[in-house]
């Protein structure tokens, strides 16, 4: 039956309480969690949404994971990038199928494969990285998502020099972002979008005078919040947490202008 799970997709079971888990199916196995256990072959067969019971009689859902959902997933060895931030690097820095995009450092990867799989059909992600450590993990996570064509990882320091010219986007994500913007000005095509991801104020400034200095409009810097809601009719109110503040973000766009210091941006429609 078309669309039904099978051996080996990747599975996330969603229980009435709340709980997510996410597993790659495999016949005769079962899936322990603190709701019980969930029988694969059970789940072998069965279309997107279906309901699933545990080994306790425990209630859960079953679906595909999404690629978000897929990456938050991986082990976290190094800081990653948040689904509001990663979300907003695709809208403003306009990369989509066929764009070739580099990006680095790679850390365990979940920026690289986010962007990977966003610039599909035709479009190439060059992730650098000064230490390789995570590359073999990465590279199983790559194949699992179908995207050995898209992404390339490779050694290197993104401050001192990149091999690639005329790509669309290149996204620095190193302690020293401002160190980067004269190898970006150089692989970037005119007009070619630059972001960089910041955890603190100071890293912002220099890389927002970098930009100025070496040929960039610098399009905006800010950071995003996300504040999710508990709905329920007559209850409905904010959830007690929220992710905050979690990076700052600097976007720049090439020019053919040495210096753009004394140029004055007025944030974008949509920005203001």
């Amino acid at each position: 039956m078309l669309g039904t799970f099978q051996e080996n997709d990747q599975v996330l079971l969603i229980t009435q309480k709340g709980n997510r888990y996410f597993f790659t199916l495999r016949t005769k196995r079962r899936y322990h969690t603190n709701e019980g256990s969930f029988d694969a072959d059970a789940i072998i067969g069965k279309i997107e949404g279906s309901e699933v019971i545990s080994s306790t009689g425990q209630k859960a859902v079953i679906f595909r994971p999404t690629i978000t959902e897929s990456l938050l997933f991986l082990p976290r060895k190094t800081q990653i990038t948040y689904p509001k931030d990663l979300g907003f690097l695709i809208a403003v820095t306009g990369l989509g199928p066929g764009s070739r995009v580099i990006e680095g450092g790679t850390g365990s990867g979940v920026l690289a494969l986010f962007l990977a799989w966003h610039v599909r059909p035709g479009g190439k992600v060059y992730s650098y990285d000064i230490d390789d450590e995570f590359f073999p993990a990465i590279h199983r996570h790559v194949e699992n998502l179908g995207l050995s064509d898209v992404i390339e990882l490779k050694k290197g320091d993104l401050s001192i020099s990149v091999e690639e010219n005329n790509v669309d986007v290149f996204i620095a994500d190193v302690p020293e972002p401002w160190k980067t913007v004269e190898s970006a000005y150089n692989a970037l095509r005119p007009g070619g979008m630059y972001a960089a991801i910041v955890p603190t104020i100071e890293q912002l400034i220099k890389t927002s005078t970098a930009l100025k200095t070496s040929g960039f409009f610098e399009y905006i810097s800010g950071e995003l919040f996300f504040r999710p809601w508990r709905v329920k009719e007559g209850m409905s109110r904010p959830h007690h947490k929220m992710r905050a503040h979690t990076v700052f973000i600097i976007v720049g766009r090439k020019t053919m202008i040495k210096d753009t210091t004394l140029w004055s941006l007025k944030l974008p429609d949509g920005y203001r």
